[in-house]
């Protein structure tokens, strides 16, 4: 008998994904929710994959896979399509087309395809002198993994999140580690500022890492051209880490504003489409903390906030309850490199200046936490300390963000 139920179709079987189904079946939806996803594994953890060393091992990938479950993904309560692609969507007939060669139409969508690593060398392109990788999934971080088991020298491009971890991963394999910004003065500038950023290029440095920056840096990013011949096999490893770029090309053609991601309203819908919802990294939403802005954030909390609220909307637009609240994310996200713990709440990219709280921003291993502001109110919050000496401090801070 066909299942007349309608078809939920979830892209994306990231965090976000599993979020939004998991908040359709909280609801008791009377649907079958379909997730694709184009690894051949249920979620994971991805932020997991450059926060810890792992024993040389044959089942390596195997090992990392289940250090970094998810609590939830086990759930076959959901129809799981794992490896395999969504390559366009037509919105107005309601039907996707996959890599299988299948069609799936469906009664209500949503988009959680998430982001892919931007890479300045091209995709696939491999050079006499490097092998070039980014890491993303599983597959990657196997990769990568092996690799500085092996101490082998790498160079890093880039000084976000993902690049420091990576630094600081590397440097407990026992790696010679080369860091090249080539278009900021430090790690987390464009959200510490340049005062902090440059303290912790100091850090790395202090720590054996060789980070250079401006043209510096730029002297010594690979020109070389792409072959795609088999390459010699003692090239260092090339890892990129400068950014990422939104999965939206299988949407063109459908009207949508795929300018920076996928855009949506308060509540993750992606207008003019009534069945159409969208959240996670790939979402561009209103953002709450600047009143008139479009935001979109890659952060481990916003894939949830988001998925759970886009899964409760799509479940209201079906006659399961109702959604009274917008998106009201709060941002924060922490990591750690080199032992030092680096926290930020609230947004200080619209900040016009910066009080220090406690501590000496030159000298963060020491701790320091400082606020910064926007016409005289704290819109944003970084606390820096191997202990946890201002923790105190910064929870009260973080009070006074969230009743802002």
């Amino acid at each position: 008998m066909a299942d007349r139920r309608p078809h939920i179709a979830v892209v994306g079987s990231g965090i976000a994904g599993l979020r939004a189904a998991d908040a359709l079946l909280k609801r008791e939806v009377d649907a079958r929710i379909v997730v694709f996803g184009d690894e051949p594994h249920r979620t994971y953890n991805r932020p997991g994959l450059t926060k810890k060393r792992y024993p040389l091992s044959d089942a390596l990938e195997s090992t990392i896979a289940e250090d970094v479950r998810v609590k939830g993904a086990e759930n076959d309560a959901v129809t799981w399509r794992l490896g395999t692609e969504v390559r366009s969507a037509d919105l107005s007939g309601r039907t996707l087309r996959l890599s299988t060669g299948e069609t799936f139409a469906y009664d209500a969508l949503v988009i959680a395809a998430g982001v892919r690593p931007r890479t300045a060398f091209g995709d696939g392109g491999e050079c006499a002198l490097h092998t070039h990788r980014t890491l993303r999934g599983l597959g990657d971080a196997r990769y990568v993994h092996q690799r500085l088991q092996a101490s082998e020298k790498v160079t890093i491009t880039g000084a976000g999140f993902v690049a420091c971890e990576l630094a600081s991963l590397a440097k407990e394999y026992g790696c010679e580690v080369l860091m090249l910004e080539a278009l900021r003065r430090g790690p987390f500038e464009s959200l510490l500022g340049e005062r902090l950023a440059t303290a912790l290029g100091r850090r790395l440095v202090q720590h054996g890492i060789t980070f250079l920056t401006g043209d510096f840096a730029r002297e010594l990013l690979c020109a070389a051209e792409p072959s795609h011949a088999e390459p010699p096999p003692d090239r260092s490893l090339f890892i990129e880490a400068i950014g990422s770029v939104p999965n939206v090309e299988w949407l063109e053609g459908n009207g949508l504003d795929l300018s920076d991601g996928v855009r949506v309203d308060a509540y993750m819908r992606v207008s003019p489409w009534d069945n159409v919802f969208a959240a996670g990294d790939v979402a561009r939403y209103p953002d709450p903390w600047t009143a008139g802005n479009l935001t979109r954030r890659e952060f481990w909390k916003n894939a949830i906030d988001t998925g759970d609220l886009a899964g409760r909307s799509l479940a209201s637009s079906l006659g399961y309850g109702s959604v009274t609240s917008p998106i009201g994310y709060f941002p924060s996200m922490s990591t750690e490199v080199l032992g030092l713990r680096i926290q930020i709440a609230g947004d200080p990219r619209t900040s016009d200046a910066m009080e220090v709280v406690c501590g000496d921003p030159d000298e963060p291993e020491q701790g320091v936490l400082v606020a910064y502001l926007r016409e005289g109110t704290t819109v944003g919050a970084a606390y820096l300390d191997k202990g946890a000496r201002y923790n105190s401090a910064y929870i009260k801070l973080l009070r006074s963000l969230r009743e802002r």
